[in-house]
């Protein structure tokens, strides 16, 4: 008679592997930095809602104020009431496109401050923002451009 190969593993050998790779993963999980995955999340979501908020005030007419503010770690989008009768009284939340409510966000914020932009997408002045991940955004004067 011929002899019968047998294929596979045996029980010993599945039991080394999984026991390595438990190591290996008790080593590799402490080394992905989720936080700093947010961060850079939070840091792409700011510099976008400062591009929403000149393409608003655009495309509206309406001067059109973000605010980034270091004390609460938020930002928020709104109508100043300049720029024409359509544009309302006092401050008007900037409503969000996608969600519905006000335009508004939160994320670790070291220096923010205050820009206004006008029917032309001009910047009333210039702004650099600091985040906590040391990334800085800023906001040209005149022509509104944000980048970081």
């Amino acid at each position: 008679m011929h002899a019968r190969t047998q294929h596979g593993f045996t029980l010993t050998e599945l039991v080394i592997i999984l026991v390595l790779v438990g190591v290996l993963a008790a080593f590799v999980a402490p080394r992905i930095d989720i936080e700093g995955f947010q961060r850079q999340a939070f840091a792409s979501e700011l510099i976008n809602a400062l591009r929403y908020a000149q393409k608003a005030a655009i495309g509206s007419g309406c001067h059109v104020q973000a605010t980034v503010n270091a004390a609460s770690d938020s930002y928020s989008l709104a109508y100043t009431g300049a720029g024409g009768s359509a544009c309302g009284g006092g401050s008007t939340p900037l409503p969000h496109p996608t969600r519905g409510g006000a335009f508004s966000g939160s994320g670790e914020i070291d220096a923010g401050g205050t820009v206004v932009f006008d029917a032309l997408g001009r910047a009333s002045s210039g702004l650099n923002i600091t985040l906590a991940s040391g990334e800085t955004i800023m906001v040209e004067a005149e022509t509104g451009y944000v980048h970081d």
